[in-house]
């Protein structure tokens, strides 16, 4: 029995994956020959623009040999020293780039007097010839050159006898090459020495410098002009100092190895990948690791202004950067700084990881600032924080070295360790120190309590508070009468009040002298005596005449007539009539200032009718927070 046969016709033509593998095949070898296609497109225009370079630097010699062959050529050639585009093609102008088939062309032509002798670099030393040829050298570059060197050309003539140096002249000859040790043609070299000088070097890197020294010699500073360039201390425009230069000599050796200045940027990276913010790593110190260097050691220190920071001017090689100023064991990254280049540097570091135990009572918020941080005040946004949970706090902090603070329940910032150095990693527990405030003969009754100086708005108090600005709170501080009691480093006023439970009720029964302010520093035991100031001087003039008024105030002018004051009111404070044989007299509420000085003006009172000013000034009280009592004549003067 014969079975069916299957039809043909499936079997015919392609199957989706074929047609798929068939379209891989082909755009793979479309961009292959792309490729080719594109590369020798670029050698071609590479190659193009190196021809109409060549020919542009031949038409300058040219230009040149028959500007030489006049006269006055050879010293004009010389004196003009570098020129650029000296010698525009039809329809340009001078010193524009020369425009070939839509590119512009730069061409830079330098002319010196090869003053060793034809075909002898003066760079290499030897003597002044008699008759030296002028060494022209041409450069032709061009937009977007990328890696392709500029076309030199160079050409060395002989003028007539006698034409060109004079005999009294010297010159100095400085070779500039880069940081591979290649020669730089084209760049400028001054040399001054009362007056200033400039030759431009050749297509070997030797710039000779016409110079007029006096008959006794002259020490001359050479300066690479061109700021673009860096030396290897990444210092622009290096100089150095010759020696002295005779008359008619040639000086040498004073040479240069330069490279254009590039840019490196730094990014500081966490070993976690976390984000880090400008915020938290402005002001921080890293290393940065020049392969090259000036100097004993490669490694300097830099101040980062943010996640990425950038540095210019700097000397091109090799650099390697790290977070802080001590090399991670595990290395760190590096990258070559190509001349005029860029380059950009991850340091990636890990943060540093500390516990903070056994902190004050009330503790709300730890904050850490670095040390060198000119500011420290515990406010919103600023340093690093980290809340408290019960009396511990966990910080992760950069590397570095810190101050650290408290802010709690009654005291705003708290000073805590200080010059604390945290390095990456796991680092040892701090604990937080205690301070102590013992208070000695306290009035008996009541209950004294405190506030922290930070919290009071105004920060100064002349008695007891008998209210407190939002967020301010006050301590029971009692305890401090029999012995020391732990509290928060700061500086408080205390007081002695009537109410054992409302701070701010009650009848102020008393305070410590003037209630200035307890300082209370970190790990110290303060003992305070409790010494009850009067808050007023007194102050007295002697030697009043008969029935006279004394008057006290502030105000440096006081006019009076027969029954007023001019100013009046509670800031005058009055005493007196004196007796028929006159006397003194004094005042007794002159407030004391709670720092810093008052100056009263004393005033001796007439009041018999007369239309001239009725007062006339006794001299001055210089009063100070500790001044009780002071006394003076009516004189003139100030007593303190």
């Amino acid at each position: 029995m014969q079975l069916p046969r299957r039809s043909q016709r499936r079997d015919q033509g392609f199957t989706l994956i074929e047609l798929v593998v068939a379209m891989v095949v082909l755009g793979a070898m479309a961009a292959a020959v792309i490729g080719v296609i594109m590369t020798a497109q670029t050698k071609a225009v590479s190659n193009r623009n190196r021809v109409a370079a060549a020919n542009l630097a031949s038409r300058e010699l040219d230009l040149v040999r028959e500007q030489f062959a006049t006269k006055t050529g050879p010293l004009e050639l010389a004196n003009a020293g570098l020129a650029v585009n000296p010698h525009h093609l039809p329809g340009g102008t001078d010193g524009q780039p020369l425009v070939v088939d839509g590119t512009g062309y730069t061409v830079r032509r330098s002319a010196q007097w090869n003053v060793g002798g034809n075909g002898a670099s003066a760079c290499e030393g030897g003597s002044l010839v008699s008759y030296p040829t002028l060494g022209v050298t041409v450069t032709v570059s061009w937009p977007n050159m990328g890696s392709t060197k500029p076309v030199v050309s160079t050409a060395q003539l002989a003028p007539p006898k006698k034409m060109g140096v004079a005999t009294t002249d010297a010159f100095i000859a400085s070779k500039v090459v880069d940081q591979d040790g290649k020669a730089l043609s084209g760049m400028a070299v001054s040399a001054t020495g009362g007056s200033v000088s400039t030759g431009y070097t050749d297509a070997s890197g030797c710039a000779v410098i016409q110079v007029t020294p006096v008959a006794a010699g002259t020490v001359y500073t050479l300066r690479v002009v061109d700021s673009a360039y860096v030396d290897i201390s990444s210092t622009p425009n290096p100089s150095k100092i010759t020696g002295l230069v005779q008359p008619g000599t040639i000086s040498s050796g004073a040479d240069f190895t330069v490279g254009r200045a590039g840019t490196v940027t730094v990014r500081l990276v966490r070993e976690d990948d976390v984000t880090l913010t400008d915020a938290q790593v402005a002001g921080s110190t890293i290393t940065l690791v020049a392969s090259q260097y000036s100097g004993a050691s490669g490694a300097t220190t830099k101040v980062v202004t943010g996640v990425t920071t950038t540095f210019t001017g700097m000397w091109p090689t090799t650099y390697g950067a790290y977070f802080g100023t001590t090399a991670p064991t595990t290395g760190y990254k590096a990258a070559p700084l190509p001349g005029g280049g860029s380059v950009q540097i991850d340091a990636k570091f890990e943060m540093a990881r500390v516990e903070i135990d056994t902190l004050p009572a009330g503790a709300q918020k730890v904050f850490a600032y670095p040390s060198a941080a000119a500011t420290k005040t515990c406010a919103s946004g600023t340093g690093f924080s980290e809340v408290v949970s019960g009396v511990q706090s966990h910080l992760v902090l950069l590397p570095g070295k810190y101050d650290l603070f408290v802010q709690g329940t009654g005291y705003a910032c708290s000073p805590g360790p200080t010059g604390v150095v945290l390095t990456s990693g796991d680092n040892d527990e701090q604990l937080w120190g205690t301070q102590t405030l013992r208070l000695t003969s306290v009035p008996a009754g009541g209950k004294v309590w405190a506030v922290d100086k930070a919290l009071i708005s105004p920060s100064t108090l002349t008695t007891c508070p008998t209210s407190l600005p939002a967020g301010a709170v006050a301590l029971d501080v009692d305890a401090a009468r029999n012995a020391p009691m732990d509290l928060p480093a700061g500086n408080w006023y205390v007081w002695l009040s009537s109410d054992t439970d409302v701070a701010t009720a009650g009848t102020c029964l008393s305070y410590p002298d003037l209630i200035s302010a307890v300082s209370l520093f970190y790990k110290t035991p303060v003992s305070r005596a409790w010494a009850a100031s009067p808050l007023y001087a007194t102050l007295t003039v002697t030697g009043i005449p008969a029935s006279r008024f004394l008057l006290v105030s502030t105000s440096s002018t006081m006019t009076c007539s027969a029954t007023t004051t001019t100013p009046s009111g509670a800031s005058v404070l009055q005493a007196g009539p004196t007796g028929a044989s006159g006397g003194n007299l004094f005042v007794t509420n002159a407030l004391r200032p709670t720092s810093g000085t008052t100056t009263y003006y004393a005033y001796i009172w007439n009041k018999s009718s007369g239309s001239t000013n009725k007062c006339s000034g006794a001299g001055s009280f210089l009063v100070k927070p500790g001044t009780t009592s002071l006394t003076k004549d009516t004189g003139g003067g100030q007593v303190q």
